[in-house]
């Protein structure tokens, strides 16, 4: 049976999400999603991928899920990038590295979150992945009918992050790798 994955590009529109020298979250996650959707489409062919948004533009959480249970996905995935709210001052460590979001006691989302670990955490191989973390306070993770994470790719108001998140072939990595993740979760699937 044809497996079917939902990626969430997060924000939209006038809802930028992070913003950092002119990077704006909701732009990186989106050219990140089709990346990660065409790497899907060479790994596994017949696996169908939507996006819940493939243009930049508002959508509710409501809608995302609505998109996703509609769809009846095999798993959700939402690509965020993550900020640190402390002013960064010379001599202060910059907060630094991935971290993977799911609802609090979904035995599958962790299944899908440990699939997707390994290959986020190359990312950024000299920064530390900071783990799968729980949450009750997600909305697209307590409202998707399928198993589904949240990532955060990295620091948008880190140093390096001009260079990296502005960076084509990186992006392209970055979907790559998420792909990767997926395709390990989806081949597990009866």
């Amino acid at each position: 049976m044809k497996k079917r994955v939902v990626l969430d590009p997060g924000h939209g529109g006038s809802q930028p999400g992070a913003v950092y020298n002119g990077l704006a979250e909701k732009d990186i996650v989106l050219k990140v999603a089709r990346y990660t959707k065409e790497s899907i489409s060479i790994i596994s062919p017949d696996t169908w991928v939507g996006l819940t948004r493939d243009w930049d533009h508002i959508l509710t959480l409501q809608q995302r899920c609505d998109f996703s249970n509609n769809m009846k996905a095999d798993c959700f995935i939402s690509i965020h990038v993550n900020a640190d709210p402390d002013e960064d001052l010379p001599g202060m460590p910059e907060a630094r590295g991935e971290e993977i979001w799911i609802h609090r006691g979904s035995v599958e989302g962790r299944k899908l979150a440990q699939c997707l670990a390994i290959e986020v955490d190359r990312i950024f191989p000299n920064e530390p992945f900071r783990g799968i973390k729980e949450t009750e306070g997600l909305y697209v993770l307590k409202h998707t009918n399928a198993p589904a994470c949240l990532i955060e790719l990295g620091f948008i108001d880190k140093s390096s992050s001009i260079e990296t998140f502005t960076d084509e072939l990186t992006l392209q990595k970055i979907g790559s790798l998420i792909a990767k993740g997926i395709y390990e979760y989806i081949s597990q699937l009866g």
